[in-house]
């Protein structure tokens, strides 16, 4: 049986402890910030087109820098050029943390799927540090069951995975996927629901990006991801 303690240690760090002013999400900085308090990190994944893993919460670049060029038809010297802070590659954060704290992997990709999994896996089998994998893909899930058995993976359920239309292959991928612990967002499920999960299996929840809501779910799963610092 997988040794799931890890995922408990302290809190979860969503794009680590950042403001958007001086320090910016998903950066070396907000990372380290993070790390100076021994938060566990929990990484968007996305490759460039030049095939390169980078650290990035969104598919474009329009939230943040208001331009719509996409991650994954831009090359990585362009985003550079495009974002006006650095973007890090996932080899830089790996260096990074270098197993000071554990970390969770979400790969997000639509096109060349398989090909980012290839990729990431490059990376992750030589990394002596903890790690766990979680998608809400389950045709994602399914090849790190058939392709790393030995890696813990997660499955995210969310209200908006739920009610989205989902293709024929990604249907039927849900009845031949296994996962070790289940993320799910904290204001689709009621507590009751949670608390029954919970029983069955390793729950985290996210997000906690208020004082409120960390207090009312804290309790409620064995884990949070947070957006900021509630519990000094």
């Amino acid at each position: 049986m997988k040794d799931l303690e890890f995922l408990k240690i302290n809190y979860i760090s969503n794009k680590g402890i950042y403001d958007n002013i001086n320090i910016f999400e998903n950066t070396l900085e907000s990372f380290n910030e993070a790390l100076k308090n021994n938060l566990i990190l929990n990484l968007k994944i996305r490759l460039t087109k030049d095939n390169v893993l980078v650290v990035y919460n969104d598919s474009d670049l329009t939230r943040l820098m208001h331009l719509k060029d996409k991650i994954s038809m831009t090359t990585y010297e362009e985003l550079l050029y495009l974002n006006k802070y650095y973007i890090p590659t996932l080899e830089e954060i790996l260096r990074l943390v270098n197993g000071k704290v554990p970390i969770i992997i979400h790969p997000k990709t639509l096109e060349c799927r398989n090909h980012l999994q290839k990729e990431l896996v490059k990376l992750l089998d030589n990394y002596s540090g903890e790690f766990a994998i979680i998608s809400s893909n389950s045709l994602i899930i399914r090849w790190y069951n058939k392709n790393r058995p030995n890696y813990i993976i997660g499955e995210i359920m969310s209200k908006s995975n739920k009610l989205k239309k989902i293709n024929l292959l990604n249907y039927f991928a849900n009845f031949t996927i296994t996962s070790d612990f289940i993320s799910i967002d904290i204001e689709y499920y009621n507590i009751i629901k949670m608390k029954n999960i919970k029983e069955k299996t390793l729950l985290l929840g996210y997000i906690a990006d208020t004082k409120e809501k960390f207090n009312k779910y804290k309790d409620v799963t064995d884990n949070l991801y947070i957006e900021k610092i509630f519990y000094e």
